[in-house]
C-alpha cells in the first residue's frame, strides 16, 4: 500500500520524460479489454499519468485493420463528458495485429510492428530533448503485456513472446495476468509450474481488481495509523468479521464462463479471501510489497480449510433457464455463505464470514466488523446493540462506526447512531480512480503491493479445494432461492449457529418494536436491573418510524413519574 498520490506525481513530473512505454493487450477485442483495460489506459493518458507517446497495440484472433479496431476502442472509451481531442490522440497511438495465440509466425509480425513503432517513438524522444539536460541519455523502456484471455492460453502467449524475441529482458517486461488461476489447488499448481518455464515471478503481476479499490487500499491505513482501532482489533474485542459481495444481476451473458466456475471460485476464493487477509494480517514492517506479502502469507497459512458444515450454497430460481447455460442439470452455485476460522492468537474463536451471491436484493460489497457487547454493562444499557465498523467498498464508498448515543432532550433515550466518512460528500469524484487505472499505473511503476503472489494463490486454494471437491463428489443440488431475495434461508440458519440473526446487517425486524429502557422504568417493569414483565414489550398503539424513532402514545403525566420517550427503533441504521 503505497501513497498513490506521491507515486502518481513522481511519475508525471519526472518519470514520464525518461521512460518509453509500450502496452500490448492480448484478447484486445474481448469484453474485459473493452470494458476495463482500454478505458483505464485512456484515462491514465488523459490524466498525464501515461506518456502521450505510449505505443498501444491490440492483438486478437479476429482479422481486422487498425482503423476498424480504433472504431471498436472509440466506443469503449467514449464519454459525453470528455472532449474529442484527448480521445483522438489516444486512438492515434493504437494499432492492431491479428493472429492465433500459439502462432510464432504471427508473433514475429507483431515483433516487427512493435520495433518499427518503438523506433519512431525513440526518434521523437531524442528530437524532443535534443540540446536539453537529457541529451545523450537513453531512456528506460517498459513493455506491459496485458493478457486479457483465459488462463489456459497464458502459456502459449508467453512461449511465443519468448520464442519470437519480443519478451527477452526482465528489466523491461511486465506481464499482467487475469484470474481465474485454475479451478482448484491442483490445477492452479499445474498452471504455475507450466508458466514458470517461460515467466518468472518477478515479472508476473496477477491482478485482482478489488485490491485496487479505494476502500480496500485504505484498510491498512485505517488499521495501523489509528491507535483506537489497533487496540481493539483482536479476539477480545471483535465478535465477528463479515466480507460481503452482493449483486442484483444474474449471469449478464457470462453463463459460458460462470457455469464452469461458480461463485466460490469466481469471487470468494480470490476477491473476498484477499480482503480477509488485509483485515486479519499483522502489521507489516513497512508498506513495501515484500513486507505486506510476508504478513498476508502468515495469516493465510493460519486459515483452516473450509468445512462442509460451515458452508451454504444456493442457486437462484431460473438459473438453468438462462440462454447461456448449456447444462440444464448444472449444480453450479450462484450463492455461497462460508464461515472461516483463523487459528492464531489474535483471531482464534472469531468467525470470519465470506458471503457472495448473484441475483440478490441489492448491489453491495462491504466489510462488517462487529464488536463484543460491553462487559459488565450497567442495567439501563445492557440491551444496547454492539458497536460495528462498516467499510463500504461499493456503491457509495464510505466508512462508518455505529455507536450508541443519548438522544438530546430532557429524558433518557439511547439510540444507535453512526459516525461516518462518506467519500461522495468528502472527496471529489476525480479523486476516486477506477481500480484498473490504479493497478495498471502500479505495474508501470514496478510496484507489486496490490498484486497476488503465487504462494498466496496456493494458500487460498488450499482453504477451498477440499470442500469444492466434496461438493462435486456428492452431486447435491444447491439450495434454491428467489431472485431479489437475500439468498437461501439455510444461510440464516448457519448465521444463527454463530450467534447472528442473519449474515450482513443485523437490523432488527420491523414487525415488533422493542421497548426502550425508559418505558420499562415508567411501567415499573425493570427493578434491580432485571425485567419483571418480559411478556409485554411495547405499550399499545406503539408505531415504528424509520429510521430512528419508535413513537409511543404516553399518558399525560403518570403520577409521580416523568413521561419518557420510547424505544430507539431498529438496531441498524446503515
Amino acid at each position: 500500500l503505497l501513497p498513490i498520490a506521491e507515486r502518481a506525481t513522481w511519475r508525471e513530473a519526472e518519470h514520464l520524460q525518461d521512460e518509453l512505454t509500450t502496452v500490448v493487450v492480448f484478447g484486445a477485442d474481448g469484453n474485459l479489454s473493452q470494458k476495463k483495460t482500454f478505458p483505464a489506459l485512456f484515462n491514465l493518458m488523459r490524466k498525464n499519468l501515461l506518456a502521450e507517446d505510449t505505443v498501444v497495440v491490440g492483438y486478437a484472433r479476429a482479422p481486422m485493420t487498425s482503423e476498424d479496431f480504433r472504431a471498436v476502442v472509440y466506443k469503449a472509451i467514449y464519454s459525453v463528458t470528455v472532449p474529442n481531442a484527448p480521445r483522438n490522440h489516444f486512438l492515434s497511438r493504437v494499432t492492431y495485429e491479428h493472429g492465433l495465440f500459439d502462432d510464432v509466425e504471427a508473433f514475429h509480425r507483431l515483433r516487427a510492428s512493435l520495433e518499427a513503432r518503438e523506433a519512431e517513438q525513440l526518434a521523437a524522444w531524442r528530437a524532443r530533448y535534443a540540446g536539453q539536460a537529457l541529451a545523450g541519455i537513453e531512456p528506460n523502456r517498459v513493455r506491459l503485456y496485458y493478457l486479457a484471455v483465459p488462463s489456459f492460453i497464458y502459456y502459449s502467449i508467453c512461449r511465443c513472446l519468448k520464442d519470437s524475441g519480443i519478451a527477452s529482458d526482465p528489466r523491461v517486461d511486465r506481464f499482467v495476468l487475469e484470474k481465474p488461476f485454475g479451478r482448484d489447488l491442483q490445477t492452479c499448481q499445474a498452471l504455475m509450474l507450466e508458466l514458470s518455464s517461460v515467466l518468472s515471478e518477478k515479472v508476473s503481476y496477477r491482478i485482482d481488481h478489488y485490491l485496487g479499490k479505494e476502500l480496500i487500499m485504505n484498510l491498512l491505513v485505517l488499521r495501523f495509523a489509528n491507535i483506537a482501532f489497533g487496540a481493539i482489533w483482536n479476539r477480545q474485542c471483535v465478535a465477528s468479521v463479515q466480507v460481503i459481495f452482493k449483486e442484483r444481476v444474474g449471469l449478464d451473458g457470462r453463463g459460458g464462463y460462470f457455469d464452469k466456475y461458480g461463485v466460490i471460485r469466481d469471487v470468494m476464493q480470490n476477491h473476498l479471501t484477499q480482503i480477509l487477509a488485509l483485515v486479519a494480517m499483522e502489521q507489516p514492517l513497512s508498506l513495501a510489497a515484500e513486507h505486506i506479502l510476508q504478513e498476508k502469507l502468515k495469516v493465510l497459512s493460519c486459515v483452516q480449510p473450509l468445512a462442509r458444515r460451515d458452508l451454504v450454497v444456493g442457486q437462484y430460481a431460473g438459473y438453468l433457464d438462462e440462454p447461456s447455460i448449456e447444462n440444464k442439470e448444472s449444480t453450479t452455485e450462484t450463492f455461497a455463505a462460508a464461515v472461516l476460522h483463523i487459528n492464531n492468537p489474535r483471531w482464534a474463536g472469531v468467525p470470519f464470514v465470506l458471503k457472495a451471491g448473484k441475483a440478490l436484493n441489492e448491489n453491495r460489497a462491504e466489510v462488517r466488523i462487529k464488536f463484543q457487547q460491553v462487559p459488565g454493562a450497567i442495567p439501563q444499557l445492557a440491551t444496547c446493540p454492539e458497536n460495528e465498523l462498516i467499510i463500504r467498498v461499493q456503491p457509495n464508498e464510505g466508512i462508518y462506526w455505529k455507536i450508541q448515543n443519548k438522544v438530546p432532550g430532557l429524558h433518557f433515550h439511547v439510540a444507535p447512531m453512526r459516525m461516518d466518512l462518506m467519500y461522495q460528500s468528502k472527496y471529489d469524484a476525480a479523486d476516486m480512480p477506477e481500480a484498473y487505472e490504479r493497478l495498471i499505473l502500479h505495474v508501470l511503476n514496478g510496484d507489486k503491493s496490490h498484486f497476488v503472489h503465487a504462494e498466496e494463490l496456493r494458500l487460498s486454494w488450499a482453504i477451498f479445494t477440499p470442500v469444492l471437491h466434496e461438493l462435486e463428489r456428492s452431486g447435491e443440488r444447491p439450495h434454491p432461492y428467489a431472485r431479489g431475495t437475500r439468498g437461501p434461508v439455510q444461510a440464516d440458519e448457519l448465521a444463527q449457529r454463530y450467534g447472528m440473526r442473519k449474515f450482513g446487517s443485523q437490523r432488527a425486524p420491523e414487525t415488533g418494536p422493542r421497548t426502550h429502557v425508559g418505558d420499562l422504568l415508567l411501567r415499573g417493569s425493570l427493578k434491580d436491573g432485571r425485567h419483571t414483565s418480559p411478556d409485554h414489550l411495547a405499550p399499545p398503539g406503539a408505531r415504528l418510524e424509520w429510521p430512528m424513532q419508535l413513537t409511543v402514545p404516553v399518558p399525560a403525566k403518570p403520577p409521580g413519574k416523568p413521561a419518557l420517550p420510547a424505544d430507539q427503533g431498529p438496531a441498524d441504521i446503515g
